[in-house]
């Protein structure tokens, strides 16, 4: 491996530590702040605040689009060395996103509106408070709108440790955030919305302010050069068919509950979404430290580099998000008895299905769409890939119309049968396009994580199902136990090559060898002072 490729990967390795502290951080306070939310609220407001803040999100295609075209050229351009491009990809950016934002507000209190007043099943008493949350879940997407492009050099930048920092003030925030829903006598859901909405307008300042004294490039200037204006719309334009089948996939089938079950599965929905964001959380964080290494390595020209960094990617996020989620999916039950006060109806099964469509996703996820985005054709790829996640929700509408489906799971059958369609078209697109193997695909991915399924998970289920078929805790730590042993052993004997593991063997003999260092500095330290 070369001086590069072995500092590329440190460099992954530190940003995905520091992700993951942060990730860590935020997980623990989540957990706790949505029961305690969950607590005070009450299912259905807890459901009514989930839907409302939907709705919004309905509308974020606009900005998810521009947010991957902004990612994408200011990484290329910093692959490629050009400050003085970087500055007016930013401004630029920066310039599409306000006209962007105002474009969602607009919808949002036209459409949105609508949508809020006449379809949602809301009790006519909550609707005051849904409006009041409604209007918070507007002001608060249109701060993180403006965030993007500053966002985004972050992780251009890979300078991942500012968003571990920024989660430790974040997370005491939301804590005391917590202890004002007890303590102020209030209506909770709106004075929950408000205080998010504050929250918010907080950090993204922080993050703003840290980026424009720390690059040059954060100081916007008017941009006049249309045809880089047309180019990053266009760009985007298709990328909204991507962000739009995502909307329809999570969102579109939040409300497609609402309308069919009412606001208490929707609590259950927003139960499953918590944990499954928490745990999947992993995943992306380590995603974001690699993916700017893809497009970077587009930008010189070094194809067969880019692309067994994006195998590498897909294997490596399936490994992460099998190890957090099997001892979460073989004890759902328990951790949720443990975690809630009152645990909402479907939310077990609502996790396990919502787990094993993100398991799915990740072996055709996050650094092909990198790989695809990095080379700014993705016109096609997105029309066929997009009109195949957008089949779900028309899909899971009629079963349940005609009654064909009586459950609300359906949807997440249908979602997971999809899944796997679009995510063979997309690798498709990147052999077709960029030239990946598909042998190569198979072999190092495919087959490995296969093998890795068939060792690790005998043991762990007979555990499960013979040893401890009761929930307690002694079965929870026992099953957790086995699981990560079982995992850990798999992963390393059969779905790791030999590069890989001896990569990692370099890799942590380094750091216990910085760890022995320190040690003896320490007590050589203290020696001098005694």
């Amino acid at each position: 491996m070369s001086n590069t490729g072995v500092t590329d990967n440190r460099r992954v390795a530190r940003n995905t530590l520091f992700l993951y502290i942060r990730m860590i951080l935020i997980l623990l306070v989540t957990l706790y702040t949505s029961r305690i939310v969950l607590d005070i609220l009450g299912v259905d407001d807890y459901g009514i605040y989930n839907i409302v803040g939907g709705v919004i999100t309905m509308f974020a295609f606009l900005n998810s689009s521009m947010a991957s075209s902004t990612q994408r050229y200011l990484t290329y351009e910093l692959g490629r060395g050009d400050p003085v491009r970087l500055r007016k990809v930013f401004s630029a950016a920066m310039h599409i996103h306000i006209a962007i934002g105002l474009i969602v507000v607009l919808l949002a209190e036209t459409a949105g509106l609508w949508l809020l007043n006449e379809k949602l099943v809301i009790s006519p008493e909550r609707m005051g408070a849904a409006r009041w949350v409604y209007q918070f879940s507007v002001l608060t997407f249109f701060v993180n709108v403006i965030q993007v492009p500053f966002n985004a050099v972050i992780i251009a930048r890979e300078k991942m440790d500012i968003f571990a920092y920024v989660s430790i003030v974040e997370a005491v925030a939301k804590l005391s955030l917590v202890y004002l829903l007890t303590v102020i006598p209030y209506d909770k859901l709106i004075l929950y919305g408000f205080l998010t909405l504050l929250l918010q307008i907080g950090i993204r300042t922080f993050y703003q302010v840290w980026c424009r004294r720390r690059y040059p490039e954060c100081r916007t200037f008017h941009v006049k050069d249309r045809s880089l204006y047309k180019e990053m719309s266009g760009f985007a334009g298709w990328n909204i068919f991507g962000s739009l089948a995502w909307v329809m996939k999570d969102q579109g089938v939040n409300i497609l509950l609402n309308l069919f079950f009412g606001t208490a599965v929707n609590a259950a929905r927003g139960v499953a979404f918590q944990v499954s964001n928490s745990v999947n959380g992993f995943v992306s964080n380590f995603q974001t430290a690699f993916n700017p290494q893809i497009t970077k390595n587009y930008a010189k020209g070094e194809i067969r580099e880019m692309e067994r960094l994006a195998l590498r990617g897909l294997k490596f996020s399936f490994i992460l998000l099998y190890f957090f989620s099997l001892p979460l999916l073989l004890n759902v039950d328990f951790v949720l008895d443990i975690w809630l006060k009152e645990v909402p109806e479907h939310a077990a099964s609502f996790i396990v299905l919502i787990m094993l469509d993100t398991l799915v996703c990740c072996l055709f996820g996050s650094p092909l769409m990198t790989s695809l985005a990095a080379t700014g054709r993705i016109r096609n790829y997105q029309i066929v890939v997009s009109l195949v996640i957008m089949l779900a929700l028309p899909v899971s509408y009629i079963l349940l119309k005609t009654g064909t489906a009586t459950c609300p799971e359906t949807v997440y059958y249908v979602t997971i049968a999809f899944s796997v369609n679009a995510g063979a078209a997309r690798f498709i697109f990147a052999k077709v396009q960029i030239g990946f193997s598909v042998r190569r695909y198979f072999r190092d991915v495919i087959c490995r994580v296969a093998f890795m399924l068939l060792v690790s998970l005998p043991l762990p289920v007979l555990f499960r199902l013979e040893v401890f078929p009761q929930d307690s805790v002694w079965s929870f730590f026992s099953i957790c136990a086995v699981s990560v042993v079982s995992t850990l052993a798999a992963a390393w004997s059969v779905a790791l090559d030999k590069t890989e593991r001896e990569a990692f063997r370099r890799m942590f003999s380094g750091w216990l060898h910085k760890l022995g260092l320190k040690a003896r500095n320490i007590q050589g330290y203290d020696g001098k002072d005694m």
